[in-house]
């Protein structure tokens, strides 16, 4: 998506939730012990993929709706996903992250999705790419603004999240889901947010770009039975984290303070 687009996009966005009545939302918290940890830049091609130390908007709330279907509550994950637009994350990062580098061999199989007379249809085609994992220290804390007839639902999911980020990155719940009051002192916005805090002089923020859910409903991917981030549904924002990047030799560190 060029970036005129993206503006468009965020302009277009933007008009919407100003027109729009905010819904009321209940606020739910949960944190998690992460004990490995991938999540790329969606900017990122998927075989030079830059890690970040959080995850986007899109990547908490459609793990939410992964975890209902896989408990078997199809119906609850259709609702919320009627109403994923209305929903609002922040999350805090963890402490600190130290990255390196992985290669790896990429096995697929050959289809007929471009060339229906593939003689190769069957076998396996292999390439090469790499991605930055992550061994955090320190919990990763998410916080999802949900309408009220959702808060069940959402808490049960989060109760049973098994991965934050890709699916190797496996977590643990420390501690029990919480319903709280909104967060005010985690500095995860979005810069168009408002009121928008600036940082203070000499304090060390990064600016990553995350993706996000448009104000508007989303629509099935594949039929009635699909929905995946990506498309004329999500945007691209950058967003402000605490903490500062360090380069080393080896890779790079995140540090939150």
């Amino acid at each position: 998506m060029s970036d005129e687009k993206r503006g468009q996009d965020s302009q277009e966005s933007g008009h919407r939730r100003n027109a729009d009545p905010e819904p009321v939302l209940t606020w739910i918290k949960a944190s998690y012990h992460l004990h490995t940890f991938a999540y790329r830049d969606p900017r990122c091609a998927f075989p030079t993929a830059m890690g970040l130390p959080v995850i986007s908007p899109t990547a908490v709330l459609l793990g939410v709706a992964s975890t209902l279907f896989c408990l078997g509550k199809a119906d609850e994950a259709k609702r919320f996903l009627e109403d994923i637009h209305k929903c609002q994350v922040v999350i805090d990062s963890p402490d600190g992250v130290i990255f390196f580098r992985a290669f790896h061999q990429l096995r697929r199989y050959e289809t007929d999705k471009y060339d229906k007379s593939n003689p190769r249809l069957g076998f396996t085609d292999i390439n090469q790419g790499v991605r930055e994992y992550g061994i955090p220290e320190g919990l990763m804390t998410i916080f999802i603004g949900v309408p009220n007839t959702l808060t069940d639902n959402v808490r049960l999911a989060l109760r049973n999240r098994d991965h934050l980020g890709t699916h190797d990155s496996l977590c643990a719940l420390v501690g029990d889901v919480e319903i709280c009051s909104e967060p005010t002192d985690v500095l995860y916005r979005p810069i168009e947010a408002a009121p928008f805090k600036m940082p203070a002089v000499g304090e060390k923020v990064t600016a990553v770009t995350l993706s996000r859910f448009k104000s508007n409903p989303i629509r099935p991917t594949v039929g009635a039975h699909w929905w995946m981030a990506g498309g004329d549904d999500t945007q691209l924002i950058a967003y402000m984290i605490p903490g500062e990047f360090v380069g080393t030799s080896h890779g790079k560190i995140y540090r939150k303070r």
